[in-house]
């Protein structure tokens, strides 16, 4: 049983308590363009499961078509708790390697590109984990059901977004068992001394036991983010950097046992003498500098007011994706993709930014058209393209005309 799906509600409920607490108390930790990145990502890990078939229930159904596994009584109380606690132990593991080994850290690297430590971080979710459904494979092989493993999955991850917060203090012996903001966001720093630290979904227990625990120190504030910054708002460039830079290291590294050892051993590994294709390697790591290019009032209404709407539109087709067919889930899902590409353009200040917004609403309508969204979000919608559209020609204008002039 997923329960994400039903959660979401409730998390953008909480983001908004979380956010009008902050500004009543004078410590507001949102930024417009990072929250819109971090949902905006969160939004396409969700899209992309629409459309990529997940390569764990198909492994469930050849295990159990193929060994004939006898299954675990699903009502039994004990049989829930030993799969809730060992899957957090595998979690733990998952979360390790996928800082560990570079292969998988390509895949997880997206959770912690937030300069921002907040609710909204939590849902800033990679659209490509290949790897993880390896940890599921020996619940399968012990016999639990899928339906309670996958509804341990769901409530793993509803707990971890609450730790996904600054206004949290220490917790005292809560956090000696469990995971806590505090030693959360230790693992969501780029200080030296918490990288590659606190790795537990619910159970912090793991790490004081295998060696991955720090505190967080009074005296060493957390600066959050990686230590070699994204510096972009571009949400599919953020699920595929590493590996484009991990794919030009992978060939121009002599010799075959280099080249694995290039995916299997940690971030950053080199053979001797080959250098990097990251551009950042190498440099000091700045722990005051959050990346926040500078774009204009218009700029930052008139996103915020777009990407509430794709939000709005994406909710609305993970909701109906059971009554559309593949061909048509994946071009609106390829859609919403570009939509919010585009907003993160216009984050950026990019020139081409007001072209591909123009192209983004002229194609809107064709989906509305065949989507059946409902007279209120389709006028919505609709409306919002009239009125948008007139105000981006005009924009587009003013802008040839003072380039003229210049």
């Amino acid at each position: 049983m997923d329960l994400i799906l039903a959660a979401i509600p409730f998390f953008f409920l909480l983001i908004f308590i979380e956010l009008a607490y902050g500004v009543v108390r004078g410590k507001n930790t949102y930024r417009l363009n990072d929250s819109i990145n971090s949902i905006s990502m969160g939004s396409l890990s969700r899209l992309q499961g629409l459309v990529i078939l997940g390569f764990s229930g198909t492994i469930y159904e050849i295990i159990v078509a193929r060994y004939q596994l006898a299954q675990l009584p699903d009502q039994a109380l004990w049989v829930w708790i030993s799969c809730f606690l060992l899957y957090d132990f595998a979690y733990y593991w998952k979360h390790r390697l996928g800082h560990e080994v570079a292969l998988f850290w390509g895949s997880h690297v997206a959770h912690h590109q937030s300069e921002d430590f907040n609710l909204s971080t939590a849902l800033r979710q990679t659209s490509i984990d290949f790897y993880g459904f390896l940890f599921y494979l020996p619940f399968f092989f012990l016999g639990f059901p899928a339906e309670i493993l996958f509804t341990v999955v769901s409530l793993n991850l509803i707990y971890q977004f609450w730790v996904h917060t600054e206004h949290v203090p220490k917790l005292g012996p809560f956090e000696w068992v469990f995971v806590s903001p505090s030693n959360h966001r230790v693992h969501h720093g780029r200080n030296k001394i918490y990288v590659d630290k606190n790795y537990g979904g619910v159970f912090i227990l793991w790490d004081r036991i295998f060696g991955s625990f720090q505190e967080e120190l009074a005296e060493e504030p957390v600066a959050f983010g990686l230590r070699k910054p994204l510096n972009s708002w571009n949400p599919v460039w953020a699920n595929v950097h590493v590996y484009w830079r991990l794919i030009l290291d992978f060939y121009a590294m002599p010799g075959a046992l280099n080249k694995l050892k290039l995916l299997v051993k940690r971030p950053g590994w080199r053979a001797d003498t080959q250098q990097s294709h990251c551009k950042l390697e190498g440099m000091p790591v700045d722990l005051t500098q959050k990346f926040d290019p500078e774009i204009s009032r218009f700029s930052q209404v008139y996103t915020a007011i777009q990407f509430t709407l794709t939000v709005a539109l994406s909710l609305a087709v993970l909701l109906s994706a059971g009554s559309l067919n593949y061909l048509l889930l994946s071009t609106v899902v390829t859609y919403l993709f570009f939509s919010f590409f585009v907003h993160g353009s216009f984050l950026e200040g990019r020139e081409f930014a007001l072209t591909l917004e123009i192209v983004r609403l002229v194609f809107l309508l064709p989906f509305l058209l065949l989507l059946d969204l409902g007279p209120v979000m389709t006028a919505l919608l609709i409306g919002n393209s009239a009125l948008a559209l007139p105000l981006l020609l005009i924009a587009g204008s003013k802008r040839t005309q003072s380039l003229a002039l210049n």
